[in-house]
């Protein structure tokens, strides 16, 4: 298994008619510590309305085993601009060689790169293009996953066999069908969490952004408690770097 594109956020402002980048040290900082700095205030402003937008990357995985998979193929800049397919031909991987896409949700900056693989089978939570068409609109959805053949969907609560040593797992919260990934070596267990866990300190401490509250919380927390309960020896963030839990940082 190797880390084909390890993740990044970016944050932007909109300062009169320029667009301005801000950049933290960690990807704590930039993400709820970003908004405290500039005063946004989660029971006030909406994530779309605060003038403090992401410009995402997600951590994109590649698996080797019976079958060659990719988790989270990333946003539309990493993939429409060719940088997904170069990192995968570094590995030894073309893009007409992976079998299955998982997106771990349906986001754009874990899901928009499903269009690079022509023919692959996408695998997605239950009902997770369902709840895409309500976000981005039909056209949207179905251009970023337009390269994909059949959709396999992982049973809301359940898991799906992916092939031997692979399981895709239902970690439902940041969004209603979100999945996590599985991987069980003779020497390790590897979890992608997607966005169950954004960052090392959400995984370890439990402690959710500020954006969730009530029930979507409740299940969050229900999930994040899940992806514990696994006991994985090797952690991949949704937007963080690979740890092992309870390692010193």
């Amino acid at each position: 298994m190797d880390v084909a594109i390890q993740p990044i956020v970016l944050r932007f402002s909109l300062i009169g008619n320029e667009i301005s980048y801000h950049f933290a040290a960690g990807a704590d900082s930039q993400l709820d510590e970003m908004e405290k700095r500039f005063g946004i205030d989660p029971k006030r402003d909406t994530v779309f309305d605060s003038n403090l937008g992401f410009l995402p990357v997600a951590t994109t995985l590649l698996i080797r085993g019976e079958k060659t998979i990719v988790v989270d193929p990333g946003n539309h800049h990493t993939s429409s601009y060719g940088i997904l397919p170069s990192a995968l031909h570094k590995l030894g991987v073309d893009t007409n060689e992976v079998d299955l896409v998982v997106a771990t949700h349906c986001h754009h900056d874990h899901m928009a790169g499903v269009s690079v693989f022509e023919g692959a089978e996408l695998v997605v939570g239950e009902g997770e293009l369902e709840f895409a068409r309500e976000i981005y609109g039909n056209s949207k959805t179905e251009a970023m996953i337009s390269g994909a053949g059949s959709t396999t969907e992982v049973p809301l609560g359940g898991s799906l066999q992916l092939c031997t040593g692979v399981r895709a797992i239902s970690t439902p919260g940041h969004t209603p069908g979100s999945i996590s990934v599985l991987i069980e070596t003779d020497v390790e267990r590897y979890i992608a969490t997607g966005d169950a866990a954004m960052t090392r300190r959400e995984f370890e401490t439990q402690e959710l952004g500020h954006w969730y509250a009530g029930a979507q919380r409740e299940q969050m927390a229900r999930s994040l408690q899940a992806i514990h309960d696994l006991k994985p020896t090797v952690v991949f963030p949704g937007h963080d770097r690979a740890f092992r839990p309870g390692a010193p940082i």
